[in-house]
């Protein structure tokens, strides 16, 4: 070791201070549909401005080692003259050809820093890196696992030069003020580069004078030799997004999925898409940081000869005073959206869908969308939007919601959720909960689970368990008055309970007894009695349901009914990949929602990926629905105005693909 360290001098002790790494990309805002005509202009998109990497401030190196890369975003806002400081050493090329000088523990539960900065490595030997001049204190941030920090005496706070270590854990209980005056910290590692300082510091540690704690890496004893040591080959600054030079931390690609229709071509962060034939594809965008973290994303491309066409005007409502009201129609091939109110352009109103909150006197009206491409425009017919003050039981709530699905055991229950509540409600409320299987047969569903069996939860208690109904009299009645359709015989095996749950969130389980596996039908219907309704009695404000999703008769199928005189405005989702986030495996993986009233073929409302629409997530957020992955996840979801009636909301695979799936409807007040 002496003969390649001889000129080596033993490092400064170092501190830190922290906080967690930086996340992975992400979507900043959808990318949104874009509509071309057949072999015409070429459109391009600056992807930059829809993906971010949440926490960077956009001044990042690239720190290239023995075990890869990984990226640090400089903290200039906490510590300017220490950055200033760093990237000067970088500039000249200091760091080019060193090593990892130090790995240290603090105490016996694992190494706690790495450190470096300090001397580079040649064929002559070790040379310590020239030090400029010493940097003051700047200790603002905590030294967490993941942050970069300036190394320095431990009795000079002003003493930091060329050196700086990686917190591999959270040293800030240890690295802080109390610590003659704490350590500054200037840097995070970005992403998942944490790996790669996690693999230097497992490395053993060896005693080679002049060093008492030098990481080796390939080391069978002997001299440390240059293939030993853990290198740093260069630090180097790199650009956040693809630019016209230079490296950057994350780069992209495309790929559509009908080149004949559209051919998508990158140039750094410009997106090029050029159109052929007529017809509809996707390109799909994946953007990596240099770690390997990365985000999908789609963008619908229609190529079509066309102006717009409607396939569904806006609809008309009644609406409560206060509540909130959604318009959209049915519009293909559609570039750009402007909404009018009685002829007049609304001012910023220039999405697919219109939604006003807190409605009204003023808000009533004809209104039209304007559909543009760069063919034609088109304009649709009216929806006349009524606001009315309605009487308690007069406001459109959710009253029933049904679901049917395949039921078996395990990951194969069909599990529907709801939750009784609002806002200065109280007390109980009357249900009927059913499990059914045989008697689906009177309504021709082939293939019926032959014995199910229903359990109520409120969090992890049972709160009441039924195999067979047994004709009991209570819930026929209630099955009566809902006017729910009849049971087979008082002695077919479906389940039921009739029973007055406070307010509170609640599951019911429907399993299949024996093994068995076929198509149930789990319903769930508020069973108020006539004028009973009142304005502290907990509602049905969100249900749902989660269950494998196949294909044909094996789709999910949700259906609800709204109840009152006036329109009811909702949020449906359709959740696949959002089911990461509880650890869920064998997810849905891009599920789409289709919305049919009761007796109708053609959808109110279709979606597929949901975009990242704003409104929906500003809704999700008011009604504490759990966020989705990020804006181009292939969940779907709808925010729909409906008048009361009865609907069935079908979630299928959009590729044909199987997997288990949430759906979920939620009330928009």
């Amino acid at each position: 070791m002496r003969s390649l360290l001889r000129s080596a001098v033993v490092a400064a002790a170092c501190s830190v201070a922290a906080f967690a790494q930086t996340s992975v990309p992400t979507f900043s805002r959808a990318v949104g549909e874009r509509v071309l005509t057949p072999n015409g202009a070429a459109v391009t998109i600056n992807l930059a401005d829809y993906f971010t990497v949440p926490g960077v401030t956009g001044e990042v190196v690239l720190f290239d080692t023995s075990f890869g890369k990984f990226a640090v975003d400089l903290r200039r806002d906490v510590a300017p003259r220490h950055v200033e400081n760093f990237l000067g050493y970088v500039q000249r090329g200091d760091y080019t050809n060193s090593f990892f000088h130090r790995s240290a523990a603090f105490d016996a539960s694992g190494n706690s820093i790495i450190q470096g900065g300090g001397y580079t490595i040649s064929a002559a030997g070790a040379a310590q890196i020239p030090a400029q001049a010493p940097v003051p204190l700047e200790y603002r941030l905590a030294n967490e696992r993941g942050t970069l920090a300036a190394a320095r005496a431990p009795g000079d706070v002003n003493s930091a030069t060329s050196q700086w270590y990686f917190n591999v854990r959270d040293n800030s209980a240890l690295l802080n003020e109390a610590n003659n005056g704490g350590y500054t910290v200037f840097g995070r590692v970005i992403g998942n580069g944490m790996s790669v300082v996690d693999a230097i510091a497992a490395q053993p540690r060896v005693d080679a004078p002049p060093f008492s704690e030098l990481p080796v890496r390939d080391y069978a004893g002997g001299d440390v030799q240059i293939p030993n040591l853990i290198l740093v080959n260069f630090v180097q600054p790199i650009n956040l997004f693809p630019g016209s030079a230079g490296q950057s931390l994350v780069t992209f690609t495309a790929q559509s999925s009908a080149t004949t229709i559209v051919a998508a071509a990158l140039n750094g962060s410009q997106l090029t898409l050029t159109p052929g034939l007529a017809g509809t594809a996707y390109v799909t965008v994946r953007a990596s940081d240099v770690s390997g973290s990365s985000v999908e994303g789609r963008i619908r491309v229609t190529v079509t000869p066309d102006a717009p066409g409607f396939t569904r005007p806006p609809t008309s409502h009644t609406i409560a005073r206060g509540d909130t009201l959604v318009l959209n129609a049915g519009v293909q091939g559609a570039a750009s959206y402007q909404w009018q109110r009685n002829g007049a352009d609304l001012a910023g109103q220039t999405g697919a869908s219109l939604v006003l909150r807190n409605v009204a006197a003023a808000d009533a009206g004809d209104y039209r969308l304007v559909a543009r491409n760069p063919v034609g425009t088109v304009t649709s017919a009216p929806a006349t939007v009524t606001v009315r003050d309605a009487a308690v039981g007069e406001v459109g709530r959710l009253v029933n919601l049904s679901i049917r699905a395949q039921a078996g055991a395990g990951n194969e229950v069909l599990i529907i959720g709801f939750l009784l509540g609002g806002e200065g409600t109280s007390g109980t409320t009357p249900l009927l909960l059913r499990g059914m299987g045989p008697s689906l047969s009177q309504l021709n569903v082939s293939g019926p689970v032959p014995d199910p069996m229903a359990t109520l939860y409120r969090g992890s208690t049972v709160m009441a368990t039924n195999d067979n109904w047994g004709g009991d009299a209570t819930i026929e009645a209630r099955r009566q008055q809902v006017s729910a359709f009849p049971f087979l015989s008082a002695g077919s095996l479906d389940a039921a309970f009739a029973l007055a749950p406070e307010s509170g969130a609640y599951t019911m389980h429907v399993a299949a007894k024996g093994g068995a596996t076929g198509l149930a039908l789990a319903e769930l219907y508020e069973a108020q009695p006539a004028g009973g309704y009142a304005a502290s009695s907990p509602r049905l404000v969100n249900v749902s349901a989660r269950t494998h999703v196949g294909v044909g008769n094996d789709v999910l199928i949700a259906g609800f009914s709204i109840q009152g005189n006036t329109s009811r405005t909702v949020l449906i989702r359709g959740i696949g990949p959002g089911l990461a986030v509880f650890g869920l495996e064998g997810r849905l993986a891009d599920p789409q929602i289709r919305l049919y009233r009761q007796g109708e073929s053609t959808p109110l409302a279709e979606n597929n990926d949901w975009g990242g629409d704003a409104q929906i997530s500003t809704v999700g957020d008011a009604v504490f629905a759990f966020p989705l992955l990020n804006a181009g996840s292939t969940d779907a979801a709808m925010l729909v105005t409906l008048p009361p009636g009865s609907y069935s909301a079908l979630v299928s695979g959009a590729d044909g693909g199987q997997g288990i799936a949430l759906v979920e409807v939620y009330e928009v007040r």
